[in-house]
């Protein structure tokens, strides 16, 4: 197999491992700081790493894609899945119920305040979309391809 194909495939997990990596990052920031105990500077860290430092991880991680197309909709989509994913485990694990109750609970919490959890997970991967637009990376110009001595 090629590097270039082997690199490709291993893009999308090493996405979702660096969310991961990254939420952990916040978490553990939070854990050892001392403002864990006011609500205040809980819900300001959440609000910071869900509108701000997820959608610069994302602007950061699309330029690496290697699909040859003008935009990279899979890696696109890897934040907001993620995002419901983790939310969904968080659910199974505090609810104590079925997978079935764990999915309309996240669902009808998402769907709240006129669905406003389902238009910022739209949100991000429309984001994902536009960040992800290259022409260079169409023609194997870009950067992931000159890292890895392909590029033109």
């Amino acid at each position: 197999m090629k590097k270039t194909t082997a690199f490709a495939i291993l893009y999308y997990p090493i996405l979702i491992l660096l969310y991961a990596a990254f939420l952990f990052l916040v978490s553990g920031l939070l854990e050892i700081s001392r403002g864990r105990d006011n609500l205040g500077f809980v819900i300001a860290v959440t609000y910071g790493t869900l509108f701000v430092g997820f959608p610069i991880l994302v602007c950061v991680l699309m330029r690496f894609s290697l699909l040859k197309m003008i935009v990279d909709p899979i890696a696109a989509a890897c934040c907001p899945a993620f995002l419901y994913g983790a939310m969904l485990v968080n659910g199974l694990r505090r609810g104590g119920h079925g997978l079935s109750s764990a999915f309309l609970t996240l669902n009808g919490k998402l769907s709240d305040d006129g669905g406003m959890g389902w238009v910022f997970l739209i949100g991000l991967f429309l984001f994902g979309i536009v960040a992800s637009f290259s022409f260079a990376r169409r023609e194997g110009k870009s950067v992931s391809f000159r890292i890895l001595g392909k590029g033109k």
